[in-house]
């Protein structure tokens, strides 16, 4: 015959509420150590029982967790919460989610500067490996670009004029099969040139006035008086190193938008980039 942890109506031991929560028993009282849930009432025999409200209580926690929070926003969410009004909850949640969405572009971004660097290098490697020690042109002690002396001028060996002048290896983003006729995720950037077209964006997109899914992406609607010229300009730049990204621009009585779209791999680089939509 099977036992239950559960006591009377709304009243739970703390294998029940690991079960209707998710989290282990040690988490429970870590949490109640660290004041973050309310110190639980024992049984007569010392046993640890916890409310409705506490299990309430809970599913914050692990929404907040789930959501990247840390141990002093979670407590912070969960003083709103006891006041027993949705308003200072939903705004507190909304602040600290706005913040961590704004962290996770600045590392999208650091990453996609980072991969275009780790190719470049990679190509830099590829060559003959030279005699002896290694030295300034094997690539093994130099970034790409710093293999001569400049004052001393270019040759023709050097990489520096000629057809490929400039030329960076793409920073693979993601995989993609050869044969499904879609872009591969590629940014064909160099690091630098990466974080200065990110600022680009994030200037031009402070003009936005709202955000609406579309499928396969986002609308962003800039009004009447929106820079159509730089609108045009930057798709354009955008859409030549990433070739996955399309782009469709509007003009009609709701003003001037931009239609950004990517394959289903690459939506979340459509966040990263052009912004979440509100919700």
């Amino acid at each position: 015959m099977s036992t239950t942890t559960q006591g009377p109506a709304g009243r739970y031991r703390i294998a029940e509420v690991g079960r209707l929560t998710g989290f282990a028993p040690t988490t429970l009282r870590f949490y109640e150590q660290a004041g973050v849930l309310s110190p639980a009432d024992r049984t007569p025999a010392g046993y640890r029982v916890y409310d409705d409200r506490d299990v309430e209580r809970l599913r914050l926690i692990a929404r907040a967790k789930d959501l990247g929070c840390t141990l002093d926003e979670i407590g912070d969410l969960v003083q709103a919460w006891d006041a027993d009004e949705c308003g200072p909850v939903k705004h507190r949640l909304r602040s600290l989610v706005d913040a961590k969405v704004a962290e996770v572009q600045r590392h999208i971004t650091d990453q996609m500067a980072l991969a275009a660097q780790l190719r470049a290098t990679a190509a830099g490697l590829a060559g003959r490996s030279v005699d002896g020690p290694c030295d300034d042109s094997c690539g093994c002690t130099t970034a790409p670009g710093d293999t001569h002396d400049i004052a001393g001028g270019c040759g023709d060996d050097c990489g520096c004029s000629g057809s490929d002048a400039g030329a960076v290896a793409p920073a693979m983003l993601a995989t993609r099969g050869p044969d499904d006729g879609t872009p591969p995720l590629t940014c064909s950037l160099g690091g630098g040139d990466v974080t200065a077209r990110i600022d680009e964006w994030r200037t031009l997109l402070e003009d936005v006035h709202e955000r609406h899914a579309i499928p396969g992406g986002l609308r962003l609607e800039f009004g009447a008086a929106a820079p159509l010229a730089e609108i045009t300009r930057l798709a354009t730049a955008e859409h030549d190193c990433c070739p996955f990204f399309a782009f469709a621009i509007t003009v009609d009585g709701r003003g001037i938008a931009l239609e950004v779209t990517a394959p289903p791999d690459g939506r979340v680089l459509v966040e990263s980039v052009f912004g979440a939509v509100a919700t």
